[in-house]
């Protein structure tokens, strides 16, 4: 599972502001997962950011596993349909639960008092 920050506005030097969210290499069902809180395979943003990063993962696996029985090259890409969150700002909270909990079957039920919950935990922590 690997952890991915897009940033939003990336021209702009003053605005920080980004978006969490998560890719799987999935070697058992032969694919790349994408978990994402706030869009879908509809969102360019997303699926360019994403292509990105895999197909750079793919080239890397090529150079440095080359005589590897697995060869990740011709697995696709699937978006995983996820629980979309209800604000802007709780992206990072999906993302911890995505790499906790996801097993590549059921995408773990995240709601805003599953977010309460957390932060709790995170402050406590």
């Amino acid at each position: 599972m690997f952890p991915m920050f897009q940033e939003l506005a990336p021209h702009d030097p003053h605005d920080k502001c980004g978006h969490h969210y998560a890719i799987c290499l999935d070697l058992k069902n032969q694919r790349f997962e994408v978990l994402d809180s706030i869009r879908s395979e509809a969102d360019a943003d997303l699926t360019t950011h994403a292509q990105f990063f895999i197909n750079n993962l793919k080239e890397t696996w090529n150079r440095h596993y080359e005589h590897s029985k697995v060869q990740i090259r011709h697995f696709p890409t699937k978006y995983v349909a996820t629980a979309k969150q209800g604000n802007t700002r709780d992206c990072g909270f999906h993302a911890l639960e995505y790499f906790a909990k996801w097993e590549g079957r059921i995408v773990p039920p995240i709601t805003a008092a599953t977010v309460v919950e957390l932060r709790k935990i995170y402050t406590w922590n």
